[in-house]
This record gives C-alpha cells, structure tokens and sequence, in this order.
C-alpha cells in the first residue's frame, strides 16, 4: 500500500509542537526550529547526542521508500563523527539507517547509525552552511537492495549502491520513518521533508518545496469566533493625561488592525462632559484618505463614549489605520501622547488629506472589530487558544479560502490539509478537517478530541476532484476547514 507523509516544520510555535500528533511520537531534547530554507519558513535543528527524535508510522509494509529533504549543516565539514540520521525501521526493528557524517560523508548502515556500513557516499554534503537538497531511494531486500541518492533535483544518479543487504529482521519492507542524531554536530538542519513508500518503484520528484499557506478568506462558515469582537485600541498608549481641544481642531491617532475583519463600533474616552458635538472617523495609513465616519455623539459625557460608524469598515490584519475626532465646542479627553492634529471645521469634518502636525496628545480610544473566521486561525505558527473559531453543533462547519502560492510551481506532490484543535467541554467531542476541490468535499477520518490541542490532518496524492494529479490551479482554488462531526 502507498504512503506519503511531509512536513515543513512552519505550523509549530514550538518543537514540542511537532508530536502533537501530526508525528506519532519522539524526544525534541536540545532541538529547536530555526529559520528554513525559504524565507519566512522554519527548519528542524538537533545538537542533540545519541536520541531518537521525531518518528511517523505509515502501517504500510512498503519496500521501497524515497526520502526527500533539504539539509544543512552550519559547522565546517572535518572529522568522522555520526550525526543525524534516518532510520527505516521494521515495527520496532532498525532495518537500515541514512547518516550524515560530520566531514560531509553520506552512509547507509545497517539496522542503527553505529551498524555495519552497507555504502558510503564520499563528498554526498558538498559544502557546510548550505542548504543542499536530497532525494534517497532504499530498496529493503535482504540481496537485492539498493541506496540511490540525487541531490539538488538532478534528474540522473549522483550515488548508487546495488546488491546490499538492507534488512535485519524477516522482512523486505519497513513502515516507519524514525529521525535521530548518534552524536552532537553543531549544528544540523533538516526541511522541506517528504516520505514516500510503495511496493513498487516510484518516480523520483526532485528537489521540492513545503509551501505553507494560511487561511485567507470567509467561503461559508458556522463556527464562533473568539475573540469577537477584538478590542483594539491606539497604537501610543504612553503619557496618559488630559488633553483638552477646542472646537474645529482635530486630533489623530493610529491603531493596527489585529485580525482581517469590520469595525462598525467602538468608544473614545473623555475626561469631562460637555453640552456640544463630537464625531469620529477613520482615515487610511497616509492620514489622507477618509475611510469611514461616525454618526455624530451629542453632549459626550464623562467616561467612554460609544461612536457607530454610519458603515462597517473592512480592514485588514497588520495594517496602520488613523481614528480622528473632531467637536464643535471644547471637550477635554482622557489623552495619550504622539498624536497628529489638524483643523478642520466641524461641519466640514472629515475631509480628506487634511494637513497635520505631530506631538499633540489625543484622546483614548478602542474600536471594536469583529474578526473573519479565517483570519483567527491564520496566524504563521499556532497560537493555541489566543485566537480560535469554535463549535459544539454536530455537522458545523468552517470552509476558508486560502492564500495563493507565491510562485507556481511544475508540479504538485501531493495537498496536506491540516487543523490544531482541542474540545472544552465535558463527553465526548469529535473533528475532522476538510479539503473542497471543485464540488467535491473530503475530511480526515473523525477523531476524539482531546482537552489539550492537538493535529489532524489529511494528505491527498491527487486532486479529490479529478482523481489525476494536483495542478497549481488546483491548489489555489481549494477550501479548507473544520468540521464538528460529534
């Protein structure tokens, strides 16, 4: 039975995060995630000392496995110490082991990394502190396996080795992947990992790229957000005091926008009531564009004021935006200091590209906005229960639309959809995560839930929606999302 498996280690806020059930298990002492091979991405860094780190079970009694990967290692090439390996493993048996020795010297071992050494690819690490892409082929067979290796998406052999005995158990196959490290090397890296095995020969893929990509877009959803709203207040919270402001002279603050969403509401503090008028808009990052203006506030009173904006704003995650009040007589607002201010006749007020001056201290304000479902679960690694969509309503479900890739590439391997997900309530709670292609819908097989957070997934080889292989275009039009299935 086929099997694939990968990872670009991008999800994890921690390495821990790692066997959270994404894979089956490990020990992560002295590892850590470092930056990755592409920018913005991470890597899995061990200097750990004769450990076994992260393992994945396929339950696929496969003799062919093909391991893709990128490696680094940051320390010059010298010495003959054995460092981080794979392990192809039979149940609990090691049947052979792929080492990266530290003078750039590739082995294949049998059964552990210390084992006899079945073939040895001198120079298989050509430089230190560079990132060099792998794809192995191991053939399990007791006379006729085999270690085939290329490197940087050569489409011939850069090493191979035939005729080895590459099991030590009973069997021609081996269903478990186990990463590991014989003995510190400071430091070694590993990304952009991909295992595949079959009974059968398979294709070589070259060198390939784990692309990450996040929720980007509501398409239909049921869950509950939290937060909801977010309550985002000005960007310049130091120096409060007072602040008093005569009638026609504006003041502006800025704020960033913490998720994708709308801000319809929101309130600005004043110090001392008074008989008169006041309205809030919304200005763009340059502070000339007007984006969204309140109702007027009539004979705003001591403490938080509530403004409506007489339209929802969409804003967007990470972006700067400037609230600006206004007053037809002095008001005296609770204040923080690094503001703009401008004048502008109230009854004019607001209008765009006003001329400001910086230093005047502004009122206090928060405005209230109202997250995308998808946006507070698109953060880059998980941010467990900081922001999260959630559901106790059997058949609920969330689709999202999502980034597109950044490049396009020649072609796709395979789609993993994946979802970090607890349940809070008491009894049994039950998810799953979906992938939608075209009018076809597919989930992960439905799992109990646990109370601490934990992985599910789904991989598919070919697009659900066509049975063929995946095309970019594919990729990019695909939804995603949770779905409450007890």
């Amino acid at each position: 039975m086929a099997y694939i498996f990968g990872d670009g280690f991008d999800c994890y806020a921690a390495v821990g995060d790692t066997t959270l059930g994404y894979w089956d298990g490990g020990s992560v002492t002295n590892s850590s995630l470092v930056a990755g091979r592409f920018s913005g991405g991470q890597a899995f860094q061990t200097n750990a000392n004769g450990v076994f780190l992260i393992y994945k079970s396929s339950g696929a009694n496969d003799g062919i496995h093909h391991i893709v990967c990128a490696f680094r290692q940051t320390a010059a090439l010298s010495g003959t110490t054995l460092g981080f390996f794979f392990q192809l493993v039979d149940g609990v048996t090691g049947q052979c082991c792929i080492v990266f020795r530290s003078d750039g010297t590739i082995l294949l071992t049998s059964g552990i990394p210390s084992g006899a050494v079945l073939a040895t690819w001198t120079g298989g690490l050509p430089a230190a502190n560079t990132w060099t892409a792998y794809e192995f082929e191991v053939v399990i067979h007791n006379t006729a396996g085999s270690f085939t290796a290329r490197r940087n998406g050569n489409t011939s052999n850069d090493f191979t080795a035939t005729n080895l005995n590459t099991r030590t158990t009973a069997n021609n196959y081996a269903n478990r992947l186990q990463t590991g490290m014989q003995a510190t090397i400071t430091s070694q890296q590993f990304d952009d990992l991909l295992w595949r095995s079959d009974a059968a020969s398979v294709p070589f893929v070259g060198d390939i790229r784990a692309y990450t990509r996040m929720p980007a877009s509501d398409v239909s959803v049921q869950f509950a957000r939290s937060p909801n709203p977010a309550l985002v207040p000005q960007t310049n919270v130091a120096g409060a005091g007072t602040a008093s402001k005569a009638a026609n002279l504006g003041i502006m603050s800025a704020f960033t926008a913490s998720f994708d969403g709308t801000i319809t509401t929101g309130t600005v503090s004043v110090n001392t009531g008074a008989t008169g008028n006041m309205k809030v808009a919304i200005y763009d990052s340059a502070r000339a564009l007007v984006l969204a203006t309140s109702n007027a506030i009539v004979n705003p009173v001591s403490g938080n004021n509530t403004f409506t904006l007489t339209a929802p704003l969409t804003v967007t995650k990470g972006t700067v935006y400037y609230l600006a009040v206004d007053q037809d007589v002095t008001i005296i607002y609770n204040s923080t200091t690094s503001n703009y201010s401008f004048t502008t006749t109230y009854a004019s007020f607001p209008a765009n590209s006003p001329v400001t001056t910086a230093g005047s201290p502004g009122p206090t304000f928060v405005v209230s906005l109202v997250p995308t479902n998808a946006t507070l679960v698109a953060e880059a690694q998980q941010d467990g229960a900081t922001s999260y969509v959630y559901s106790a309503t059997t058949g609920q479900s969330d689709l999202y639309g999502i980034a597109a890739l950044a490049a396009t590439p020649v072609s796709v391997v395979a789609v993993t959809t994946r979802g970090y997900i607890q349940k809070s309530d008491a009894g049994t709670r039950n998810g799953a995560v979906q992938l939608k292609s075209g009018a076809t819908t597919v989930q992960s097989t439905s799992t109990a839930l646990s109370t601490t957070f934990g992985w599910l997934w789904r991989t598919d080889s070919v697009d659900p929606a066509t049975s063929t292989a995946w095309t970019p275009v594919a990729v990019n039009n695909v939804n995603i999302g949770p779905v409450c299935t007890l």
